[in-house]
């Protein structure tokens, strides 16, 4: 069976894990404060991606970095620059440790697989994020771990086309409310 992590890296990171067509296990990990020195934050991101592909899965996911310009001065070019830099650590490890398969994915796809969104303002797709998570049986603690099992789920449905249809309120009575 093949194994996924997924990623969506930020300073405060979710991670989602687990083979396709089982119950993952998910969390999230915290690699420094927004005013922490990028190097400070690149030596916990690599200690924790060292760590964490100890056991390569098969696939790795990771949520694509937005350019600049898609961020309407929602944040600035040093936040893109630190993204940049933990997207690279995460390439790099993962190609190190053997990973198979890398992939990135961007936000609108995985959002549009997981909560069926076409334009949501990013608050209320985080929410319908965590709700469809909790609808799933997926008690996820944060946005970020709720955006790494989606990115996980998305994986999932790549992989085995009819496990997208257990996250589509139609084709399952739970998500109906």
């Amino acid at each position: 069976m093949t194994e996924i992590l997924a990623v969506d890296l930020a300073t405060w990171c979710g991670w989602c894990r687990g083979k396709v067509g089982q119950p993952p296990t998910f969390g999230s990990v915290r690699f420094g404060g927004h005013h922490d020195r990028p190097a400070a934050v690149y030596a916990t991101a690599l200690d924790w991606f060292t760590e964490l592909l100890q056991h390569p899965p098969d696939v790795l996911m990771l949520e694509a970095v937005l350019p600049p310009s898609a961020w309407r001065g929602q944040s600035q070019a040093s936040t893109f620059a630190r993204l940049g830099g933990l997207q690279s650590i995460a390439l790099g490890l993962a190609h190190k440790h053997g990973v198979g398969e890398i992939t990135e994915v961007s936000v609108a796809s995985i959002r549009a697989h997981f909560i069926g969104d076409r334009g949501m303002k990013r608050a209320t797709a985080k929410k319908a994020v965590i709700a469809r998570c909790k609808r799933l049986g997926w008690e996820v603690k944060n946005d970020n771990e709720g955006d790494a099992c989606a990115l996980w789920s998305y994986g999932c449905a790549l992989i085995d086309p009819k496990l997208a249809l257990q996250v589509v309120p139609l084709f399952n009575w739970k998500l109906a409310g």
